[in-house]
């Protein structure tokens, strides 16, 4: 979601002292505002896809929100927008006179008249009648939980040919899962059928939706796991994922950690982002050029950018629409690429491994 440019977001007669204070309005309260129920930092989302676990979080040291579920994002005026569906300058005059802030007398746009003549806000959380696909973190951190350690020759001989270490592993919370059709049985035991098929890890049958011995690589942000890629092993199938769910980014959490301007390699792979973290390097991956969204670009452009593409057709893919994203941006992005049928994990094995 692109921010509105300066030159429209903030009205004549908006003064900045009135935005600075919008700005730091403290979320946890916006919500209650606009009628979303935390519990501590999480709810259910205002678009009605989570059936099960919350994904709307709420987090006080950014004062900012994110749906880990549908991606949506943004600060307390973007929260209000998106509730009310209203412009920024509708917004910005809601939360003004709600939390009795001076300087914010907007003129109203149609759709805030009618708002102002609601005396309490609508609940904007309920749960469709419907079941449908939607990201468990519970679910998700309790099978990955119960999985251990990779010790299988399978599982250690892909790692180290993808210049993973075992201590790099256990930093990123790898592990093996040796048996599908007992994990299966344990999950209906503890969480149902129902729950299972609606985390996207099982389809019209009773079995995940996977067989075989397979590396579970959880995406993780502060220990809670948010989403799961599966590299199977023993069938033709290479990778899964939680089946209608959008695909995170894979180790999020590092932008945290960075200085504006800290070099930062986008990786078209979770294996390579992980082998490049263990040679020093930050790195995020994004699963394919079509897994992308546009909507990250904000988070990312104050970084110094290098793409790390896979050297195939589909590298050449994810090149190219990493370029496109950033151009419209005017933001520069180097490259690095492989040779041709290798990627960077298997660049980085091979120096490790001479």
């Amino acid at each position: 979601m692109r921010r509105p440019s300066l030159s429209t977001a903030k009205p004549k007669l908006l003064s900045d002292q009135a935005l600075a204070r919008l700005r730091e309005l403290p979320i946890a309260d916006v919500a209650s505002a606009v009628g979303i129920t935390l519990r501590g930092n999480k709810a259910m989302c205002f678009n009605g896809h989570d059936t099960a676990t919350p994904s709307f979080t709420v987090s006080k040291a950014r004062n900012t929100w994110r749906c880990f579920g549908c991606g949506e994002h943004g600060d307390a005026i973007t929260l209000v927008q998106k509730i009310h569906c209203l412009g920024f300058m509708d917004a910005c005059n809601w939360l003004c006179h709600h939390f009795g802030i001076i300087g914010g007398d907007v003129p109203h746009g149609p759709r805030a008249r009618s708002l102002s003549r609601v005396t309490s806000p609508k609940p904007v959380n309920p749960l469709p009648s419907a079941p449908s696909t939607s990201s468990d973190f519970e679910l998700y951190t309790w099978l990955v939980a119960r999985c251990g350690p990779v010790k299988a020759s399978l599982g250690t001989t892909y790692l180290q040919t993808h210049g993973i270490t075992p201590d790099l592993a256990l930093r990123f919370g790898v592990v093996e899962l040796v048996d599908p059709a007992r994990a299966y049985r344990e999950l209906e035991k503890h969480w149902g059928p129902d729950r299972i098929r609606s985390a996207g890890l099982s389809g019209g049958r009773r079995a995940l939706s996977w067989s075989g011995y397979a590396l579970i690589f959880p995406f993780k942000f502060d220990a809670i796991t948010q989403y799961l890629q599966v590299r199977c092993l023993q069938i033709s199938r290479k990778f899964f994922g939680p089946s209608g769910i959008p695909k995170p980014m894979f180790n999020s959490q590092r932008l945290s950690q960075l200085r504006p301007g800290s070099l930062l390699h986008i990786c078209e792979g979770v294996p390579d982002a992980i082998s490049m973290e263990g040679s020093g390097l930050a790195a995020v991956a994004v699963l394919g050029a079509t897994s992308f969204r546009s909507e990250w670009v904000e988070e990312l452009l104050p970084f110094d950018l290098v793409g790390v593409p896979d050297g195939d057709a589909a590298g050449e893919k994810f090149m190219k629409c990493l370029a496109n994203e950033f151009r419209v941006r005017s933001k520069s992005i180097r490259f690095v690429v492989p040779p041709e049928g290798m990627d960077a994990s298997d660049v980085i094995a091979r120096g490790k491994n001479a």
